[in-house]
């Protein structure tokens, strides 16, 4: 079997030519972050004040990564630590003001990419498309979650 004629060629191009095509937006936008940065982002953007171990769970990424990732974007303002009150050893980490008003030219952002990708489709295979993707992500998420925990817990 030839890789490049399987799904996952076919999944690995399409999650990097939208990584790639998200990056561009983002930059001409003079957003300051790239799309893994938007990942991250977006989780607290969603809910404000959580810790690195969890963003690191979330984002599927390793603690160190996720540590370099908060330390650029501590840098250019649009994050901050705080030491948590009951235990000082662990950060939780909050939007600036910067960090909230990049929200909306952020997700501007990723609605063009996403355009992109579904141009064409009608809103039936729109829908299809979406819910087969989360099943995919569905039966990977319990045996890829459960180690990047273990693996954190270390």
């Amino acid at each position: 079997m030839q890789f490049d004629k399987t799904l996952g060629k076919h999944i690995t191009s399409l999650s990097y030519l939208l990584s790639k095509q998200l990056n561009k937006l983002l930059s001409e936008r003079n957003s300051g972050i790239t799309s893994d940065q938007f990942r991250l982002l977006s989780n607290l953007w969603r809910k404000d004040g959580i810790t690195q171990q969890k963003l690191a769970i979330y984002i599927g990424r390793d603690r160190a990564s996720v540590t370099r990732m908060i330390t650029i974007l501590e840098d250019i303002g649009i994050v901050t630590r705080i030491a948590n009150n009951t235990d000082k050893r662990v950060n939780l980490i909050y939007l600036t003001k910067k960090g909230r008003e990049l929200e909306p030219i952020a997700w501007q952002c990723v609605q063009e990419s996403l355009s992109l990708v579904t141009k064409g489709f009608n809103t039936e295979e729109i829908a299809l498309f979406e819910q087969l993707l989360i099943r995919a992500s569905d039966n990977l998420k319990p045996v890829v979650c459960s180690t990047i925990k273990s693996k954190l817990s270390k």
